[in-house]
């Protein structure tokens, strides 16, 4: 193996870990999703290309600020977490369980 490619992968996060540590952000800095009727849930982490995608559904589809809710996770998520600097937010329909 490229001693550099095996030295880039040693240095990424576990994809556990950074899920861990979204869970715990969403939890404490955005309770509001879930206090207002909407869900939220992981659905890809990538350490690779330090990106993330979460969905967000419930009260959250149709609603007239999802997509402030939407700017500051992206925000919030790529300046609190650190491997991850991408943040994808998707806007589903339909309710799912949260996390």
């Amino acid at each position: 193996m490229d001693k550099n490619k095996e030295h880039k992968n040693h240095n990424l996060r576990d994809e556990n870990e950074i899920y861990e540590e979204l869970v715990s952000f969403m939890n404490k800095n955005f309770p509001q999703i879930q206090m207002h009727g909407g869900a939220s849930q992981i659905i890809n982490i990538s350490p690779e290309t330090e990106s993330v995608t979460i969905e967000l559904s419930g009260a959250c589809s149709g609603c007239g600020i999802s997509p402030m809710t939407s700017q500051a996770l992206q925000r919030r998520i790529a300046e609190d977490i650190d491997g991850i600097s991408i943040v994808q937010i998707e806007i589903a329909d339909g309710n799912m369980t949260p996390y």
